[in-house]
Formats: C-alpha cells, sequence, structure tokens
C-alpha cells in the first residue's frame, strides 16, 4: 500500500490528525453559524448528527486500515521490511484506539459550550 517506511509508520496518525481538524472544524463552524439555533432532528440537532456520521466514518476507515495492516504484517518477510510493517500496524492499533477515545465525545458532550 505504502512503500515509503517512514510514510507507512506516520499514516496512521496522519490521518487521525486529518480527522481532527476536520471533526472540529465543522464542529466549530456549526456553532459559529447555529448561533443557539441548530436545526432539530428529533432529539438530536443537525449539527450532532453531522458530527456523529464523521466520528463513525472515520473511526470505520481508521480500523479498516489496521486490519489492513495487520494482514500485511504476516507476509514471511525478515529484516528491516518486516520490523517497519510490526511498527506501522502498531501505529495503526493505537490511532484506532486513539479515535474514539478523543472524538467519542461528539456524540454526548455539549455541543456549542452550553
Amino acid at each position: 500500500m505504502i512503500n515509503n517506511p517512514l510514510m507507512s509508520i506516520m499514516a496512521g496518525f496522519l490521518l487521525w490528525s486529518v480527522v481532527f481538524v476536520v471533526l472540529y472544524g465543522v464542529q466549530a463552524t456549526g456553532c459559529h453559524l447555529a448561533e443557539d439555533k441548530v436545526s432539530a432532528l428529533g432529539d438530536w440537532p443537525g449539527l450532532r448528527a453531522t458530527l456523529t456520521a464523521l466520528f463513525l466514518v472515520s473511526f470505520a476507515a481508521v480500523v479498516l486500515f489496521y486490519f489492513l495492516a495487520r494482514r500485511r504484517h504476516r507476509r514471511p518477510d525478515t529484516g528491516t521490511e518486516a520490523f517497519r510493517r510490526e511498527v506501522a500496524m502498531h501505529v495503526w492499533l493505537a490511532a484506532a484506539i486513539a479515535t474514539p477515545f478523543c472524538f467519542g465525545g461528539v456524540v454526548w458532550l455539549s455541543l456549542c459550550g452550553t
């Protein structure tokens, strides 16, 4: 998938950081535009539904890439390539754990500081 050794190791938290900027950028923009008039979709405001969808899609993407890295790790190989694949697999696992830990709050915390 990624042939550059440094990029394959950094890719997990590179995706995580892009999701961080997008998710909290959408939240800040939605709160600014709503100004206490967040449109409601039942009991859940539209902003919360959007943030929850972004969270679920990002979590699914990170977990998918973790499983792909885990499958690549099982290839028989020795030396630097095997070590790089193992480190990349563990970085994707850390990103998969960090995603719900950091972004799960959009589901249950107050949205715009109220």
